[in-house]
Order: C-alpha cells, then structure tokens, then sequence
C-alpha cells in the first residue's frame, strides 16, 4: 500500500527529514532506528523519510530479506514513507588507487537494487559517479524505478563548471530519471552563527571573523578563498590547528544565486532543506529559505524537502536537539508555503 502524501498548503511541495539530522542521537546511543522512527512520526516531522545508506544500515549497500521487510512495514505502520537513498560513491575505497568506471557501474548498480527493494523511488548520487558513469546505469534505474538525483552541495550550485557536464548528459538523454538534488547550503547569505561561535571556541579571535565573512564572499574559487584566509590569519599569529578548524567556513557554506536554481527547475526531483540553527523568531539567518521555497512553489516542485539539520557538525550531543531544529525548520516551510 502506498501512502498518499499530501502537499503543503496549496502545493505540492512534500516535507519529511533525513535521520542524517538525527546523527547525533544516533551516535551517542539515545535512538534506535525504531525509537527514532516512532518519534519521528509522533511529532509529526514525516512522512518522506531519508537515510543515508552506509549511516543506517550495516550490510550496505546489501540487505537481508528481515531487514527489507521490518523497515517497509515498520514505515507503513507508522505513516511514513520511504523518500531517498543517499548512496556514495567511495571513488578512493580499493587500497592504493581510484575505483574504475566498470567498478563503480557496479557499485552504483548494487546500491539502486537496494533502494528498489527498500521502497525508495529516488535516490541522491553524488560527484564520484562521472557522466560515465550515470550513463550506463541509466537502463537499471528506469527499470527498477528509481530516479538518480545529483546533489548539488556547497560549494558547488546549478551553473558551477563542475556541474555543467551533468546538464549537457541529462540535456542529451532526456530521462525522468536522471535529475538534481539541490540543497539549500548551495545558497547561503551568511555564516551560521552557531559555526562562527565554535570558530572562536577552537582560538580563532573573535576580531578576526569579519574578515573571514569578507574572504569567505570574495571572488575565487573554494580554495582560493581559503588560502587568502589562512595566509591572512598565520599572519595574525592564529594557531595552525585553528586556522584548519575553519575549511569549512569555505567547502560547506555556498555562494551560489538562489536565482540558478530556476534553470534546473525541471530536473529537481528531491531537495536537501540544509540548516544549522534558527533565531528568536524560528528564522534560518544563514540562508534565505523563503526565497528558495518560493522558487520550487513557482516552478511547481512537487516532490519532497527533506529537512537537513547539520549543526551537529560543529554541536556535540546535548549541546542542541536534532529532533527540535527538524521541527524548527517544518515550521518555517508551513509558515512559508501556508
């Protein structure tokens, strides 16, 4: 039985999460995946339900038939539905050397079976599947019903050079099931603050973050920028440790147009609803999520937003509940969308 999942307000826009949110009280041991789950769905933070495959599940990318069976009808009895694999391509797992194309054909190919026997119709691929790559795979995914969605993740964004390969691929096949999995870090207007305070937390003086906010929207590209930063802040006598401490302020924190994401409009077929912290006023002051929900509500968007709470990647267990910042953010998209 398929549930029938309604959109928000008078859209199509779906919401659910990623349990990648829930990494904390994962890690820590507070949560199963069945108590998860359950309160998951008591606080109503479903129904689309996204796991990252190697985080959630031991055999992956295999699964046994009592897994498959215990996840599809521990969902079905709770309300939720299955929304995206987010699988990985190790490109670097053999000892010593890059996988080859065949290797990850086969790899790729191992983890849509997977999501075809887990419920899953979409499933997020990453920058180690080459155009190559997709291509080959393309006749599987169809057949198994699964479409392949590119993320595009900070610092990379719809019109990047990084990304333009895949449009000319997708632009010649002309599938359903080849498409992108854009995520709000792509466009970001400004530092998380919660990011900014464990910068100063790990010796980087507070005196000094202004100018890593005015290096971080320079011109230049991910490393280039950094480099300026670092030099500028080995300079200030900041300790080297510190200064590595703060390469994510420019591989995880886009620049890009929330404006590019119209020209991929058509081939959206999931999106990552980053976020790292809310305000007094249930806002996201890193990124302007209004104006991006209002892009997938003009353009017609009518599958899921899977909430993304990343702070734990600078939050400890306890310091902030992933359960909470989900709940904060399916606020803000009701708030928005009505």
């Amino acid at each position: 039985m398929t549930l029938d999942v309604k959109g928000v307000g008078d859209t199509k826009i779906k919401t659910g999460l990623t349990l990648y949110s829930l990494s904390n009280e994962w890690w820590s041991g507070q949560y199963d995946l069945d108590s998860m789950l359950d309160r998951v769905a008591a606080e109503n933070l479903g129904p689309g339900i996204e796991i990252v495959g190697f985080q959630t599940i031991r055999t992956y990318p295999d699964v046994t038939p009592e897994l498959i069976t215990s996840w599809r009808d521990g969902l079905a009895s709770r309300g939720l539905v299955a929304s995206c694999l987010s699988s990985n391509i190790d490109v670097g797992q053999p000892t010593g050397r890059f996988m080859t194309d065949d290797e990850m054909v086969a790899y790729l190919e191992r983890q849509i079976e997977t999501a075809r026997l887990l419920g899953f119709h979409t499933i997020r691929i990453q920058l180690g599947a080459s155009p190559v790559v997709i291509e080959r795979v393309l006749l599987l995914a169809e057949r198994a019903d699964v479409k392949m969605g590119m993320e595009l993740h900070a610092p990379e964004g719809p019109c990047t050079p990084t990304i333009l390969p895949y449009r000319e691929l997708y632009a010649r096949l002309d599938s359903p099931y080849v498409g992108f999995t854009p995520d709000f870090s792509a466009t970001m207007r400004s530092l998380p603050p919660g990011w900014v305070a464990s910068c100063v937390r790990n010796g980087v003086p507070e005196r000094l973050i202004p100018v890593m906010d005015v290096l971080w929207r320079g011109e230049g590209t991910t490393f280039e920028r950094y480099g300026r930063w670092a030099a500028f802040a080995a300079e200030q006598g900041v300790p080297r440790a510190a200064i590595d401490g703060t390469l994510m302020t420019f591989t995880m924190f886009g620049r890009q147009d929330v404006e590019d994401w119209r020209e991929i409009a058509d081939q959206i077929v999931h999106v990552h609803g980053k976020c790292y912290g809310f305000d007094e006023n249930g806002e996201e002051p890193s990124m302007d999520i209004p104006a991006i929900l209002g892009i997938l509500r003009d353009t017609g968007y009518d599958g899921f937003i899977s909430t993304e709470w990343e702070g734990h990647s600078f939050l400890g267990p306890g310091e902030a509940d992933g359960f909470e910042q989900v709940a904060k953010q399916r606020a803000l998209i009701r708030r928005t969308l009505g």
